[in-house]
């Protein structure tokens, strides 16, 4: 099994990522159709079996891009675990 250090943490098994993303559900993600505000939902596997990590997108008004993404993207916003990493370190270190 592949361990991750996360914020100081080792992290080890699926229920810690849960965990971790239970205490910061929210993500603002740019993608190509604009920036919007996502909030976790729950962890699944891909055809390849990685993991995934399923996000919805909230219909905030301070982020005038949502419509524009749900009409062109969808309700859904699918990570893997790499990029849901890359994420939170990128927002540990702002």
């Amino acid at each position: 099994m592949k361990f991750l250090n996360i914020n100081n943490k080792i992290v080890s098994s699926k229920k810690s990522l849960n965990e971790i993303c239970m205490e910061q559900p929210f993500l603002i993600i740019n993608t190509s159709c604009g920036i919007g505000k996502y909030r976790f939902n729950k962890i699944g596997y891909n055809s390849k079996s990685k993991l995934i990590f399923e996000y919805s997108l909230i219909k905030d008004s301070s982020y005038k891009d949502t419509n524009n993404i749900l009409f062109k993207l969808g309700q859904y916003y699918y990570l893997t675990a790499e990029q849901l990493l890359y994420a939170f370190k990128f927002f540990a270190n702002s």
